[in-house]
């Protein structure tokens, strides 16, 4: 078969996808949003270690930028770790995003906090950043960013009352012989999830649904999630608002469904040297479509009713 004839055969099973849930005669769902997606970059002029090769991020970054510029997208986002360490290293993978059409969005990962301490309070405004969670509206329906390390051992200076706080929690979690016990990982605490409940019950009252945008998963539940994954985890099922959890931080990616909620873990773009991993995302009425590109599968979701 030729290629373009593939082409034409694949895009016409996904548009057939698409087509919207109601019966006959009904007229389409309202367009949703549209976006790009990309997980852990993790820049750093340093050689390759294992599978992460992290001086190739910034060309396939550059790609991704490139492939999303070919779409009318209403923003793209990056779940986390644009860097793996080095303040410098800022400059080199976020040198592709000038040439983006579509404005970027960035989660904040632990490894974005691997530079001198004294720069530690400078990383979310060198990322665009002006707060550390936040939530925006697009063709209805509501994005929140949470802040999954800000009970964190990395992204509070040495000797401040955050990082001793972070550094009990994480003794405790030790303790208790929890999965992510690990400094690596962080948790949202608890003044920020009472705030995300918030959000989630004004949507759920608007009949609104959300997405949120972290760096830590809550599921599968292995040793990357966040240190309160089940609290985190408890409103994300009550709400009935919430139908997806995008983040990064486990390269290997993941996906997990749970009371008809979409958890998805988006694969690490500095994985291997040479396979790309990013992905389109579209929401159209109660389906949402992942179109993946490289390591990144595409899935096709049903998403519940709030």
């Amino acid at each position: 078969m030729r290629p373009g004839r593939r082409r034409f055969l694949k895009n016409a099973v996904l548009a057939a996808g698409l087509a919207p849930f109601a019966g006959g005669g009904r007229a389409a769902p309202r367009p949703g949003p549209a976006f790009g997606v990309v997980a852990d970059p993790q820049y750093a002029d340093i050689p390759d270690r294992g599978r992460r090769s992290y001086r190739a991020s910034v060309g396939k970054l550059t790609e991704a930028v490139a492939d999303f510029n070919r779409r009318d997208l209403d923003f793209c986002v990056n779940l986390g770790d644009a860097i793996d360490r080095d303040w410098g290293s800022f400059d080199a993978i976020l040198a592709p995003l000038a040439n983006a059409r579509a404005p970027w969005r960035h989660v904040l990962g632990n490894h974005d906090f691997g530079v001198d301490p004294s720069r530690l309070a400078q990383v979310p405004a060198r990322l665009g950043i002006a707060s550390r969670r936040s939530t925006f509206d697009v063709a209805g329906v509501r994005f929140v960013i949470l802040d999954s390390g800000a009970v964190s051992t990395y992204a509070h200076p040495p000797g401040s009352s955050a990082r001793a706080a972070a550094a009990a929690e994480l003794a405790r979690l030790k303790a208790a012989k929890s999965p992510q016990a690990f400094d690596w990982n962080g948790g949202f605490g608890e003044e920020q999830l009472r705030w995300f409940d918030r959000l989630a019950a004004e949507a759920q009252d608007a009949d609104r649904p959300v997405v949120v945008l972290a760096h830590h998963p809550l599921l599968p539940s292995r040793a990357h999630v966040a240190w309160d994954a089940p609290a985190a985890l408890e409103i994300v099922l009550r709400r009935r608002s919430v139908v997806a959890w995008f983040c990064g931080h486990d390269h290997a990616g993941a996906y997990a469904e749970r009371d008809g909620v979409h958890f998805i873990t988006f694969q690490g773009m500095v994985e291997t040297p040479d396979q790309n991993a990013y992905a389109f995302v579209s929401i159209h009425g109660r389906r949402m479509l992942i179109e993946g590109r490289g390591r990144e599968p595409t899935r096709d979701l049903r998403l519940r009713a709030g």
